[in-house]
């Protein structure tokens, strides 16, 4: 019997779903004492922050953090790397994928900027008071420069895309670029200084899309910025009541099978991107252990961004 015809998709290799490697007992140790150190920066600032807050936060024993980090400033360089590849992850590359729309990418941009997720009081409040000692640490110095070269240049290319979009050459790219970034800094100073409880994170997103909209009249009207104006469902009746939290944009799933690692409710999540629509669940973590791996999580996807339901009293 002649051999069957191979047809296209049966000669393409399938590609496997790229598997979410299992944290050991020593990275979730080492996370927690991470998460620990930015809560004590937090209270404490970098000077003040010793080993012994640190572990006092994290409810372990202070000899436990040699196992983990040469020094205490080991330490400290660890935290902001977390932050500065948070802010990486979860912001610089989502948008970096829609330059080829410069509306929705500066949207995304204002959105997941002001976001609790990334603007925090807790995680704003370390990026400061790492500033303030960057002159007399390099390391402090590089980590904070690279994060905020990336995103300036991020920045003034979707100006110039949005200049060149509606033709109105008459704008300065940099100067434009340059006026957006300094209100989202005024924007990132004034949460510094407030209770997450007293933030009107509708109200904060508004004054930065009225930059955009006094430049580029009739491009971002109607630029719907807060999570409660999506109209998100209810959660289901097995689901236990909580909050929608923002943990990202499609563009960071961009095929089937292709997951994201986010923050949900104090622990970790898997986001994927499956046949039937996202499917979300919680990753084991330093307090719950192995018992909930696979739990399931409610995620939805609202005007391009995707949100996790967590607990309200695990929000940071």
């Amino acid at each position: 019997m002649a051999a069957r015809k191979k047809t296209a998709r049966e000669s393409t290799p399938r590609r496997a779903p790229r598997a979410v490697p299992p944290r050991t007992s020593r990275d979730m140790q080492r996370q927690r004492l991470i998460e620990a150190c930015i809560s004590a920066l937090y209270v404490h600032g970098p000077s003040n922050t010793t080993v012994e807050r640190v572990t006092a936060i994290a409810r372990m024993s202070p000899g436990i953090v040699r196992f983990y980090f040469d020094s205490k400033a080991a330490m400290l360089v660890a935290s902001l790397q977390f932050l500065a590849d948070e802010f990486e992850q979860q912001l610089l590359i989502p948008v970096s994928r829609l330059r080829s729309d410069p509306v929705a990418a500066l949207k995304a941009l204002v959105e997941l900027y002001l976001d609790p997720q990334i603007a925090s009081p807790r995680k704003v409040s370390v990026w400061y008071s790492f500033w303030g000692e960057a002159s007399s640490r390099a390391e402090y110095f590089d980590l904070c420069g690279q994060k905020d070269a990336n995103f300036t240049a991020l920045t003034r290319d979707l100006i110039g895309r949005m200049i060149t979009l509606t033709g109105q050459s008459q704008l300065d790219p940099d100067a434009v670029s340059l006026g957006l970034i300094g209100v989202l800094e005024v924007l990132w100073q004034d949460i510094a200084f407030q209770d997450e409880s007293r933030i009107d994170r509708n109200m904060v997103k508004r004054r930065a899309m009225s930059y955009l909209r006094s430049l580029f009249p009739g491009r971002f009207d109607g630029a719907r910025t807060s999570a409660a104006s999506r109209e998100l469902p209810l959660p289901s009746a097995a689901a236990s009541m909580g909050t929608w939290q923002l943990a990202g944009h499609v563009a960071q799933l961009p095929a089937p099978d292709s997951e994201l690692l986010v923050g949900a409710g104090g622990g970790r999540a898997v986001i994927r991107r499956g046949a039937a629509g996202l499917i979300a669940r919680r990753l084991p973590d330093s307090e719950t252990g192995a018992a909930a791996d696979g739990a399931p999580v409610e995620v939805c996807e609202r005007d391009g961004f995707i949100f996790l339901l967590a607990p309200a009293a695990a929000l940071d």
